[in-house]
C-alpha cells in the first residue's frame, strides 16, 4: 500500500513537472513570437515613417533648386501600398495588440512565412516632376547662341558660340529616373539624395560652332554686298557707286578693295562734274538748286578726297550716302554763298536772312514793279545801314525807319504804307525797285546785319 502511494506521488510529481515544462515552453515560445512580431512591426513603422521623411534635393550649377518629398514626386502612395503588401495585418499590428491575441492566433502567425523587409525599393512608374519643373521655371533662362560671322575693320570675324541654359526637353524627368533608379527606403534611415542637373548634358547646345567648316567668307561677302551701293551727291549732279564689283575677300576673311577700279570710277565722276565758267548753283530757301547766270564759277571735284572717303566706306562696308568734296572758284578764289547772307526771291516775293547758316528771318516782301521798276538781280553786299531815312524820287517821298542799301539806290527797308506783302502785288503795285519789308521783320534784320553782308537777288 505504501509502495503504491509512493508510485502515485512520483507520477503526480512528474505530471506536474511535465505540465510546468509545457507551460514554460509555451511561454518562452510566445515571448519569442512576440519579439519577432515586434521586430517586424518596428521595421514596418520605420519604413512607413521614412517614406514620409525621405527627401530628394535638386541642384543646378551647384545652386539649390528645391527639396522634394516622395509625395511631391507622386511616389508616396505607390510606395505605401507596396509596403502594406509586404507586411501582413498581424505584422502591422502594434505589439500590445498582438500580445492580447490568443496563443493559438500568435502560434499560427509563427507558423506562417514571414518576409518583412528592411528595404523598400522605389517604383518610378508614377513619377511626377511637376514640382521640380515649376521651380526650374523660375530660373532665368537664356537660349544658346550660334557662332556667326560679322564684319569689322575690313575683315570678317567669327563670333564664337555661347552656351545658354535653356533645358533640353525631357532632361528633368531623365535625371530623376536615372537618379532614383536604384534607390530604396530602408528601416535604418530615410532616403536622402541630391541630384545635380549638370551631371547630364542638360542644356540645349548651339547648332553652329566656331570651329565648324560652315563659314564661307566669299558667300558671306556676296550676301553683305548684294544690294550694296553708295549714293554720291554734288551740286547739280549725283552718282551711284555699285560697290560689289570692287570687293573680294581672301581665305582669311580679309576684304580686298580694287583700288584701280575705284580710281576709274572717281575719274568718271570728275569728267561728268568738272565745269569752268559755269553759273553758280545757289541753294534757295526751298532747297532747290538755281543757276545764277550773273555769277560765273569753276567747279572741280576733289578726286583724292572722294577716293579716300569711298575707300573708307568700302573698308567698313558702309553704304551711307555722302556729299562729295569739291571746290568752287570765282575769279580764282574759293567761293560759296553760305553762313550769313540775304536771299531775295523775286518770283516767290520772299526774303530770307540767314545768320551763321540758320534762318533768322523769312518774310513776304514786295519788290520793284514788274516791267518798269524791276529790282535788279545780282550778287551784292550791304553798302549802307541807316535809321530814319527819307526816300525820294520824281513821284514819291516816303519815310522809313530802317534802311539797308545794297546797290546804287536800291535797298531793303520797311514800308509802313503797305498792309499786304507777297503774292502778285509787285506786278501791278510794286516798289520803285527796293525791297519793301514788313516793319517787324525789318527791325530784326536791321539790328543784326552789318556792312559787307552778301545780298543775293534772283
Amino acid at each position: 500500500m505504501k509502495t503504491r502511494r509512493i508510485v502515485l506521488s512520483v507520477a503526480a510529481a512528474l505530471l506536474i513537472l511535465a505540465i510546468a515544462a509545457v507551460i514554460l515552453f509555451l511561454t518562452h515560445s510566445l515571448d519569442s513570437i512576440g519579439r519577432s512580431q515586434a521586430s517586424a512591426y518596428d521595421r514596418y513603422t520605420a519604413l512607413l515613417e521614412h517614406l514620409s521623411t525621405s527627401e530628394i534635393a535638386l541642384t543646378e550649377q551647384g545652386q539649390l533648386v528645391g527639396v522634394y518629398s516622395l509625395k511631391d514626386l507622386g511616389l508616396l502612395e505607390d510606395a505605401t501600398n507596396t509596403l502594406q503588401q509586404r507586411f501582413s495585418d498581424l505584422e502591422r499590428m502594434p505589439p500590445e495588440d498582438f500580445s492580447a491575441l490568443g496563443a493559438k492566433a500568435r502560434m499560427r502567425w509563427k507558423e506562417q512565412t514571414h518576409d518583412a523587409p528592411d528595404t523598400l525599393p522605389l517604383s518610378l512608374h508614377a513619377l511626377d516632376i511637376t514640382a521640380p519643373q515649376r521651380d526650374l521655371a523660375l530660373v532665368q533662362r537664356d537660349p544658346s547662341e550660334d557662332a556667326y560671322l560679322y564684319f569689322e575693320n575690313g575683315a570678317f570675324h567669327i563670333c564664337p558660340e555661347v552656351q545658354g541654359n535653356t533645358l533640353q526637353p525631357g532632361v528633368v524627368e531623365a535625371l530623376f529616373r536615372e537618379g532614383l533608379a536604384d534607390c530604396a527606403v530602408t528601416a535604418a534611415k530615410p532616403l536622402q539624395i541630391s541630384l545635380e542637373l549638370t551631371d547630364l548634358d542638360c542644356y540645349e547646345p548651339p547648332q553652329v560652332l566656331a570651329d565648324s567648316d560652315t563659314f564661307d567668307y566669299a558667300a558671306k561677302l556676296q550676301e553683305f554686298t548684294q544690294n550694296f551701293q553708295i549714293s554720291i551727291s554734288l551740286p547739280g549732279s549725283s552718282f551711284v557707286l555699285q560697290a560689289a564689283a570692287l570687293l573680294s575677300v581672301d581665305e582669311a576673311g580679309t576684304l580686298i578693295i580694287d583700288e584701280d577700279g575705284l580710281r576709274q570710277e572717281v575719274t568718271s565722276y570728275a569728267a561728268a562734274f568738272d565745269k569752268a565758267n559755269t553759273p553758280y548753283l545757289f541753294t534757295t530757301y526751298d532747297g532747290s538748286l538755281k543757276p545764277l547766270s550773273f555769277l560765273s564759277c569753276t567747279y572741280t571735284l576733289d578726286q583724292e578726297a572722294l577716293f579716300d572717303q569711298l575707300y573708307d566706306q568700302l573698308f567698313h562696308l558702309n553704304g551711307s550716302p555722302l556729299e562729295a568734296p569739291f571746290t568752287c572758284l570765282r575769279n580764282g578764289q574759293p567761293f560759296s554763298i553760305s553762313g550769313t547772307y540775304v536771299e531775295v526771291d523775286i518770283q516767290n516775293q520772299q526774303m530770307t536772312y540767314y545768320k551763321d547758316g540758320e534762318v533768322l528771318v523769312h518774310t513776304d516782301v514786295v519788290t520793284g514793279r514788274k516791267g518798269g521798276y524791276d529790282t535788279p538781280t545780282g550778287y551784292y553786299q550791304v553798302q549802307t545801314h541807316s535809321p530814319n531815312a527819307w526816300l525820294s524820287g520824281p513821284d514819291y517821298l516816303v519815310f522809313v525807319k530802317y534802311w539797308v542799301g545794297f546797290y546804287q539806290a536800291y535797298g531793303i527797308h520797311d514800308a509802313s504804307w503797305r498792309t499786304i506783302f507777297g503774292g502778285d502785288k509787285y506786278i501791278y503795285d510794286g516798289s520803285h525797285g527796293c525791297v519793301n519789308t514788313p516793319e517787324e521783320a525789318m527791325a530784326i534784320i536791321y539790328n543784326d546785319i552789318t556792312i559787307g553782308t552778301p545780298v543775293v537777288v534772283h
